[in-house]
């Protein structure tokens, strides 16, 4: 049973969205996905939300639409599709819990994807096979559910979003020189936009040479030596490495320092969250 908080969060963002102040509802929404990540209602809700507000005909104003900051917040993971052929990462919003149920007899034209229902396989558009009616399965010929249950986005450009405040970034970068604040900006508005939701401390640094765990070892460390307590209960240190795109990109890892207390927290049933 959703519980009075929850479905007040869940009535404001219905009401803002039929306001088409879609990233102001997407607000009311995140919340509820930091406590209940699971909730069917939420998910409904979300990917209605994200149908209407991703649109490049959308009714609202720029400042409401739903742009990339937005679409890739892992916590919006679960409502995606996404393909599951080798080296793909083409994710999309299903019309399944659009269709609330009334599936029969639908017809999406123009579908993004679908899932095989006797492979148990899903695929983009690309990597089915079009025919006529739609889209049918490469490996058996039987045509795809247009309108399967989200599998859950695989990837995502962004790092983790944790029901839980964000005290600290460190960034180290690979190489000789620190990292330039062009570089940083780009990183946090790409790779971390939670940090604009907050005041966290940002730092940035570099290490000569990572080692073979992709710089983990130095993150932590530096983490540590920084401030001793980030590698004790009262904090959750979560590390991110990755790359700039080019062949001569530098590596880089991100250190996530968060607070090990929940953020937002259900009244009603304040033991509540994953």
């Amino acid at each position: 049973m959703v519980s009075r908080w929850t479905q007040q969060l869940l009535d404001e963002a219905t009401a803002l969205m039929s306001a088409h102040r879609y990233r102001s509802a997407l607000e009311r929404l995140l919340v509820v996905f930091d406590v209940y990540p699971d909730l069917p209602e939420a998910r409904q809700l979300a990917s209605a939300l994200i149908y209407a507000g991703a649109r490049t005909t959308s009714e609202a104003a720029p400042d409401e639409q739903l742009g990339t900051r937005q679409l890739f917040d892992t916590r919006l993971n679960a409502v995606f599709c996404a393909c599951e052929a080798p080296g793909c990462g083409v994710s999309w919003v299903s019309a399944h819990h659009l269709l609330d149920g009334h599936r029969g007899g639908a017809m999406i034209s123009n579908p993004m994807g679908g899932c095989c229902e006797d492979c148990g396989v899903t695929l983009c558009k690309r990597h089915a096979r079009s025919a006529g009616h739609g889209l049918d399965c490469p490996r058996c010929g039987r045509q795809l559910d247009h309108a399967p249950a989200p599998n859950g986005r695989r990837q995502s450009a962004q790092t983790e979003r944790l029901n839980k405040r964000l005290v600290h970034v460190i960034v180290l970068v690979e190489g000789k020189k620190p990292p330039s604040a062009e570089f940083m900006t780009g990183l946090c508005e790409s790779v971390m936009p939670d940090v604009f939701e907050g005041s966290p401390r940002i730092t940035g640094n570099h290490y000569r040479k990572f080692t073979a765990d992709e710089g983990r070892t130095e993150a932590v460390f530096h983490a540590g030596a920084m401030e001793s307590a980030y590698l004790t209960d009262d904090y959750d240190l979560r590390i991110y490495p990755g790359k700039q795109a080019g062949r001569r990109g530098r590596r880089w890892v991100i250190a996530k320092v968060f607070e090990n207390r929940p953020k937002h927290i259900d009244p009603e049933h304040p033991s509540a969250g994953p």
